[in-house]
């Protein structure tokens, strides 16, 4: 499991969790951080991640020249760090020329709304797709039936890319993701301490700490 956050308080407060094994950003996540670039908040996000924690950072452009620049430029500061490439015709492109040349670099295609975006990026060498579930959703896509099937091609091709299920705004979505065939997923702070801290979980514990003050335990 992964946290979709740039947050460094939010990180931290998370972090300490053995299951966490990195924190995947985007553009839009960096945005809510304000006044910080994102080469400073990645490296405040570095320092605190331990050795075998990966930070997953997307590069940017519109040509396929500006993106494979933005990704040396991200991929030289810390082998830790799995590059975020959109899957279009752009991402595509600069994906199979990373791959050729540095063969070790692991990759994330991003912004994946159909199986056959997934296929694509996998045939271009990339280490992970991210589905991103509540968009399909918003737009009327079948989400749970899109991992299913990509899951299903991958074990057929015998591709060895992992799903990490992104875009969740509730619980229901990161099980249903997960049952229905994604490796990983990547989840909101808030989603997170959603689900440590279940509503009618916590109303028999506070019923059990009452009774326990009261002797009756």
């Amino acid at each position: 499991m992964f946290l979709d956050t740039a947050n460094i308080a939010e990180i931290e407060s998370v972090l300490t969790f053995k299951w966490v094994k990195g924190i995947t950003t985007n553009p839009t996540l960096l945005a809510k951080e304000q006044g910080q670039s994102r080469a400073n908040i990645s490296r405040e996000i570095l320092a605190i991640l331990n050795e075998n924690q990966r930070l997953f950072i997307q590069t940017t452009g519109e040509t396929q020249a500006e993106m494979y620049e933005d990704a040396q430029k991200i991929l030289s500061k810390d082998a830790r760090i799995t590059i975020k490439i959109p899957a279009n015709e752009n991402g595509l492109r600069v994906i199979t020329q990373l791959k050729q040349e540095r063969p070790d670099v692991e990759i994330l295609a991003t912004a994946i709304f159909s199986v056959e975006q997934s296929y694509l990026a996998a045939l271009a060498g990339c280490d992970w797709v991210a589905p991103y579930i509540n968009r399909m959703e918003n737009q009327g896509l079948n989400a749970t039936q899109i991992i299913a099937d990509t899951s299903a091609l991958f074990k057929k091709l015998g591709l060895p890319t992992r799903i990490l299920g992104a875009s969740f705004k509730n619980t229901a979505q990161i099980t249903e993701t997960l049952l229905a065939g994604a490796t990983d997923v990547t989840i909101p702070t808030e989603l997170v301490k959603m689900m440590m801290d279940n509503k009618l979980a916590a109303a028999s514990i506070q019923t059990f700490n009452l009774h326990a003050k009261g002797g009756i335990c």
